[in-house]
């Protein structure tokens, strides 16, 4: 279970642009520059602008379009997850706090933390609910698998917060909000 404190070991470009960044911003932190670093899970539901790359999102979609879902070594790795609104209303929080609460400190921001499969069930579950069937596929593993868990602790203890969109109120929005036989145009 990942916290703040522990070591990041970042292994492609984008995440080790990400820990450069903290540790720059970390190192500007002073009174009058209150730097605030958050850690998001990976982020899933509606947006005006869909991102469709992202692991909730992209069952969604091939949900929808190939009525498949393709689980790379069986699904079993771990992701943290966290809505779209509530990485908004974290953002706003550590923006409007008090200065010293926040000032170069690293909160992690997530919801809960799922099984790749768990996703993969919890779509194509919702989607049965609309009468579209989803089949479920074993796939080989990529190069690079991502497979942790955090917590939100410090971020519940410091400030008071924890997200609370759970992934089957995203879905059910995601499905009410985007008509399902446009899902491929948006893609």
């Amino acid at each position: 279970m990942f916290d703040e404190q522990t070591p990041v070991e970042p292994r492609g470009a984008y995440s080790k642009s990400k820990k450069y960044a903290e540790e720059a911003l970390q190192r500007l932190s002073d009174k009058r520059f209150a730097p605030t670093i958050l850690r998001q899970g990976t982020v899933y539901g509606y947006s005006p602008r869909m991102r469709f790359d992202l692991v909730v999102n992209t069952f969604l979609k091939d949900a929808v379009t190939v009525r498949k879902l393709y689980l790379h070594g069986g699904g079993w790795q771990w992701r943290p997850l966290v809505a779209v609104g509530d990485v908004a209303a974290a953002h706003l929080l550590c923006l409007t706090a008090d200065p010293d609460a926040v000032r170069g400190e690293i909160f992690n921001v997530m919801q809960e933390n799922y099984q790749v499969r768990q996703l993969a069930m919890l779509v194509a579950g919702s989607l049965s609910l609309v009468g579209r069937s989803v089949e479920l596929v074993d796939a080989p593993l990529p190069k690079i698998v991502r497979d942790y868990r955090m917590t939100n602790l410090k971020m519940t203890q410091r400030l008071g917060f924890t997200p609370a969109i759970t992934m089957l109120e995203s879905i059910d929005d995601m499905l009410k909000r985007i008509p399902l036989d446009k899902v491929a145009l948006l893609a």
